[in-house]
């Protein structure tokens, strides 16, 4: 295993244990139950952590609560298994269609107006979160198109939801996750199979690198 795919194992198995634990922003929560869906293996690991968890409470002391707490909590619940999401507005393409929930009733229909061109073969899509609580985007990348060298001022974890992608560390397809730490420079390229469609939530700017990029990030700021 190389440093880079031996880097994205220990932040995926920091991503599972923090979820496990509600430890995680909304966008990173909804990156990693979507993950969960799509890859059996990762599953599997969660459902360690979480019997892990149930013994480690019965292990512990009990802890009294506050009078009516657990009428609260089942109230709470009732709620939003009763909450439906909004989907008159939103029409069902293939992709989304084939996604697990959360992420399906986020990503917008291929050709609705939110998708943004921002370069040959290559749209994106903000994701906009109650409370401003991160930074997402959906990427559409046609077959083949190559993404401009970039590099990145924070982590950032990209899951694939369609298609798949080559970079300096690695292929990634369906259910993939990908992390790029801060200053970690590459050049993504799309497979030849048809369109890559991935989510990814950022924790800081990206950077355009090369002469070029560096033109263009000037014209940008």
């Amino acid at each position: 295993m190389n440093e880079q795919a031996s880097f994205n194992m220990q932040v995926l198995d920091a991503l599972l244990l923090d979820y496990a634990t509600g430890a995680l922003s909304l966008p990173l929560e909804v990156l990693v139950e979507t993950h969960l869906a799509m890859n059996e293996e990762s599953a599997k690991t969660m459902n360690m952590l979480m019997k892990l968890g149930g013994v480690l409470l019965e292990d512990s002391d009990p802890v009294s609560l506050s009078e009516g707490a657990l009428e609260n909590v089942l109230k709470a619940i009732e709620q939003d298994e009763g909450k439906q999401p909004d989907t008159s507005k939103r029409k069902i393409d293939t992709v989304s269609a084939l996604l697990p929930r959360p992420i399906a009733d986020y990503l917008p229909d291929r050709n609705d107006s939110a998708w943004r061109r921002i370069g040959i073969g290559l749209f994106e899509c903000d994701v906009v979160f109650d409370n401003d609580q991160g930074r997402a985007k959906f990427y559409r990348i046609s077959p083949g198109t190559s993404i401009p060298s970039h590099t990145h001022t924070g982590t950032e974890v990209t899951l694939v939801l369609q298609g798949g992608f080559t970079d300096e560390t690695g292929n990634y397809g369906p259910g993939d996750i990908a992390v790029q730490e801060e200053g970690g420079e590459h050049k993504p390229v799309a497979d030849n199979d048809g369109d890559c469609v991935v989510f990814a939530v950022n924790q800081g700017d990206i950077r355009l690198t090369g002469p070029i990029g560096r033109v263009l990030n000037l014209l940008v700021n």
